[in-house]
């Protein structure tokens, strides 16, 4: 079995322009925007596209010639731990590398529990970011939960109507900057800023509502904008409280949380479960030689800046900007060595729920 695992880039088709930011940190000569801004690092769930020619198994992760599920499966145990005890076990989470060439679509994704209680469905779609950078001369900016809320039935004419003037002005745009976290609850829209790289985890679904068909020349198809229901459907996801940007900045910036130090590693939590039971999100950042309990977890992994090398036991990765990787959850210990950050997911207690 393999403790240890250099995952290859995986790169996904959208209904928005951007990615040359990913090119970027992957130490490409060329850097291109296309139609797949998206990089989903180790996925086990399938893109869904609607209105877009079908890839069959798109979106989910590769290893050689086999899926990164079905080598798991092989070895439950020694991969996710106590997790792997459910036969029918489902990853709590879906981690992407994201960089927009546009604003995007402003969008909006059913809670938890309208999920499961309305859609019978495991998971909504609460979602985090992880601000990596920006494109040269954009001051980089997201949009979240209405500044100036419309009324259900308002709201309800400016999507119909497809009044963008109207849309807009229930927004403010809400500076975001590298290094920070934010926290985007399920049933609050929001919307992607131009010229930024994240990195975004969330629930693993790709249950979302598009208020606006298109944008830049970019049409949503209908297929892909109501869930499959219908408008009136949609409109019991929204959040209609009115915040001001300073009441969206204390309730979804998040805070890091040093849990760790030492002198070549300082480890900070930057997602846990005062937020959610689906994942928890830490930061790395190592700068000499020193070895780390691991926690038992299954864990996938996004170097940010630098590079390192980790070994377990006989098994050692090379790692640099822009790789991501995958630690098993019978890794006993590692060995980090190097000058570099990088971003580690691992699933909740959500994971063990799901039959």
């Amino acid at each position: 079995m393999r403790s240890l695992l250099k995952l290859d880039p995986n790169r996904v088709r959208r209904n928005y322009l951007g990615g040359a930011g990913i090119d970027a940190m992957h130490g490409l000569s060329s850097c291109k925007d296309s139609d797949r801004p998206e990089e989903w690092v180790g996925s086990m769930e399938r893109a869904t596209n609607p209105g877009l020619e079908v890839i069959e198994n798109e979106g989910l992760q590769k290893v050689g010639s086999q899926y990164l599920k079905d080598l798991i499966d092989q070895d439950r145990e020694f991969y996710l731990g106590e997790d792997g005890q459910n036969p029918n076990w489902k990853l709590s989470f879906l981690f992407k590398i994201l960089d927009s060439a546009m604003r995007l679509h402003i969008q909006v994704h059913p809670t938890t529990q309208f999920a499961r209680t309305v859609l019978n469905k495991p998971y909504g779609k609460l979602e985090c970011y992880y601000i990596l950078g920006a494109r040269e001369n954009v001051k980089p900016s997201i949009w979240l939960g209405f500044q100036h809320a419309p009324s259900k039935e308002e709201w309800k004419r400016i999507i119909k109507e497809q009044d963008i003037k109207a849309m807009a002005s229930c927004f403010e745009e809400i500076p975001v900057q590298v290094g920070e976290v934010w926290y985007i609850p399920g049933g609050m829209p929001h919307a992607i800023g131009k010229g930024i790289t994240m990195l975004e985890i969330m629930e693993p679904s790709d249950l979302v509502v598009r208020c606006e068909f298109e944008r830049e020349g970019i049409v949503v198809p209908p297929p892909a904008r109501f869930m499959g229901r219908d408008l009136d459907f949609c409109l019991d996801i929204f959040d209609y409280t009115e915040y001001s940007k300073e009441e969206i900045r204390a309730k979804c910036k998040v805070e890091p949380e040093n849990i760790f130090e030492n002198n070549s590693l300082k480890i900070d939590r930057l997602v846990g479960n005062k937020l959610t039971n689906c994942f928890t999100v830490r930061r790395f950042t190592l700068n000499g030689s020193t070895k780390v309990e691991h926690d038992g977890k299954f864990n996938l992994a996004v170097v940010v800046e630098g590079s390192c090398t980790i070994s377990s036991g006989q098994e050692t990765i090379e790692l640099k900007k822009g790789d991501s990787f995958m630690i098993a959850a019978g890794v006993k210990e590692l060995e980090l060595s190097g000058a570099c950050q990088f971003v580690t997911v691992e699933p909740g207690s959500s994971m063990k729920e799901v039959q």
